[in-house]
Order: C-alpha cells, then sequence, then structure tokens
C-alpha cells in the first residue's frame, strides 16, 4: 500500500518542480486575494522549488530502499528483453537524480554554496537533467504498465503536441539554455500539457516494454 502512495506523490511533486516559475507569482497572487499578504512572488517560488525538489530526492531516495531487493538483485540472474530495459530505464534515472541533486545544491539559495566557477555548469546540468529526467521517468512509470490501455492513444497524440509547443526536446538537447514561461496563460494549461507529455511517455514505455515481453516468448 504504501508504494503506490510514494510513486503518487513523486508524479505530483514531479509536475509542481516543472512549473518552478510559475508557482511562485500564482502563490503570492492568491495569498493577496485571500489574506491581503504581500510578497515577492519570484523569489517565493524560487524557495518553494527548492522545497519541492528536496522533498521530491527524498521521495526517490525512499523509493530506492523500498525497492532495495531488485537495486541489490540488478546484475544477477538471467537477462531477457524486459528485465534488459528495466534495468537501463534504473540505470539512467540514478544518475540523472545524482546530477539532479548536484547541480540543484550547488544553486541553491537556501545552502548559499554560490561558487560562481561552477554555476554555468550547475544551471546546463539542472537544465539538462530536469527534461532528460521527465521524459525518463514518465517512460519508466509506462514500463510498469501490465497492459497497453487503448484511451491512452488520445492523450499521447495531444502528448505530442504539447511536447513540441513547450519546446521540450529544445531544453532536452540545449537548443534553448533558457525556459520560456507564458506568465498568462493559466496554470492549469502548462500541467494539462505536462501531463499529456507524460503519458505520451508512458505509453512509450509500455508500447516497448508489451514488446519485449512478447519477443521474450
Amino acid at each position: 500500500m504504501l508504494r503506490p502512495i510514494v510513486d503518487i506523490a513523486m508524479t505530483l511533486l514531479l509536475l509542481l518542480s516543472m512549473a518552478y516559475e510559475l508557482i511562485g507569482p500564482v502563490s503570492a497572487e492568491l495569498c493577496e486575494k485571500l489574506f491581503g499578504l504581500s510578497f515577492d512572488g519570484y523569489e517565493y517560488g524560487a524557495l518553494m522549488h527548492e522545497a519541492i525538489g528536496t522533498a521530491f530526492l527524498l521521495l526517490i531516495a525512499f523509493h530506492l530502499w523500498l525497492n532495495r531487493h531488485w537495486l541489490m538483485s540488478m546484475f544477477k540472474g538471467r537477462y531477457n528483453a524486459s528485465r534488459a530495459v528495466l534495468v537501463l530505464a534504473d540505470i539512467l534515472l540514478i544518475v540523472d537524480v545524482a546530477f539532479l541533486f548536484v547541480s540543484g545544491v550547488m544553486m541553491s539559495r537556501a545552502l548559499d554554496l554560490y561558487v560562481d566557477e561552477g554555476m554555468s555548469f550547475a544551471r546546463t546540468a539542472h537544465l539538462l537533467s530536469s527534461y532528460w529526467g521527465y521524459v525518463i521517468m514518465s517512460f519508466h512509470i509506462g514500463l510498469h504498465f501490465r497492459k497497453f490501455p487503448l484511451w491512452l492513444l488520445a492523450p499521447m497524440a495531444y502528448g505530442v503536441f504539447a511536447f513540441i509547443q513547450r519546446q521540450i526536446g529544445d531544453y532536452m538537447f540545449l537548443r534553448s539554455e533558457f525556459v520560456f514561461f507564458d506568465f498568462d496563460e493559466p496554470i492549469g494549461y502548462f500541467f494539462l500539457d505536462y501531463i499529456a507529455v507524460m503519458l505520451l511517455f508512458a505509453g512509450l514505455g509500455c508500447a516497448v516494454m508489451s514488446v519485449c515481453r512478447k519477443w521474450g516468448k
């Protein structure tokens, strides 16, 4: 029962972390309307992003601990196509999360470890590990589907459009080193697009695993 709760919490935090520039201003506007409080939304957003990222990394560590037996037996026994894909995805995720953690610590405002010489590397590493991580984690989710649900085809089709529209490929391959956020659009549209992209790669992961299972037979 604990594992699905952790997985759902990680997914929600992953989505929130991708909206880091939008959360602060939206929260500031909401607090001003509801409570009459006024503060710098962008500064608050940066601190919220660090808090969300920290919670996300702690949940990943807990997730790894819950699956420690799988990790300890990762390189033991015989391999088939399904297991090879799962292990490869896990290794890529572990490497990605390591870069995410190190670059996040280097840029942390709360820890105040600003090092001018390494900041360019940290920003680039954080950008790459964030967007590659989002795609790989979404793919990883799909690897654990038992069968491909046909209802997934529609959001996957929209996910292709959202992937292009949100320029996610540009960030993954550093064609753009600065992430663009439209502060005039409702934040719900942002989450709708990113959920669609998540479902796109989860669907691809499920499809790959289905092929591997058939091939393994």
